[in-house]
């Protein structure tokens, strides 16, 4: 089946979600459960999709290692063409989804949720920044995406909570893989000094 060419993001109109003769395709979640879609309308937003149902005329898709939640958010924001309700909860399965189906569009819509989280962190907090870095690594080590790291490692530095997070994030470095650790390293950039500092005081 050839898919037409449309111009995504589009607003389908998720009332169409609603429709039991409208929704052809399942997609099974992490829960066991499952959640209704069209076909056509994921597949003008994702070429995997596209290629499952289109070629391999799959009647259902495996998303198992996604959340009901996540899933369901992906395929309304496939139909409004609007990535609305993402919190950070939801955030990295939504963005897993997106870089996995390859819905190029969605994934800069994730990438702007994140900068403008970022954005929106006036003061220093470990739990607030370490989202920031866990977010970035996990997408340098699966997308290869150095934006994510990018506005991590500018926000840690502006508001100039470098040694104070190497210092917390390196308590328990033996469990840290050599990812996160060139990671903290880049951070570190020319003041090494902390992470050799941490680890002596460990």
């Amino acid at each position: 089946m050839m898919v037409p060419n449309v111009t995504v993001p589009m607003n389908f109109g998720k009332a169409l979600l609603s429709s039991p003769t409208h929704n052809n395709i399942i997609l099974n979640t992490s829960e066991g459960k499952t959640v209704a879609a069209n076909s056509v309308i994921l597949s003008f937003n994702s070429p995997v999709i596209a290629h499952q149902t289109g070629i391999l005329h799959m009647t259902s898709v495996d998303m198992l290692e996604f959340s009901e939640e996540a899933v369901q958010l992906f395929v309304e924001a496939a139909y409004s063409g609007k990535v609305e309700g993402l919190t950070r909860a939801l955030f990295r399965d939504v963005n897993k989804i997106s870089a996995v189906f390859k819905v190029d569009w969605m994934l800069k819509k994730c990438l702007t949720y994140f900068k403008t989280l970022a954005g929106s962190i006036k003061k220093a907090s470990y739990p607030n920044l370490l989202f920031l870095f866990e977010e970035a690594a996990y997408m340098l080590e699966m997308q290869k995406s150095r934006e994510f790291v990018e506005t991590a490692i500018r926000k840690i530095e502006k508001l100039n909570y470098k040694q104070e997070f190497i210092d917390k994030y390196l308590e328990n470095a033996d469990r840290l893989s050599t990812k996160k650790l060139d990671l903290v390293i880049e951070l570190a950039g020319s003041e090494v000094n902390f992470i050799v500092q941490t680890l002596t005081n460990q």
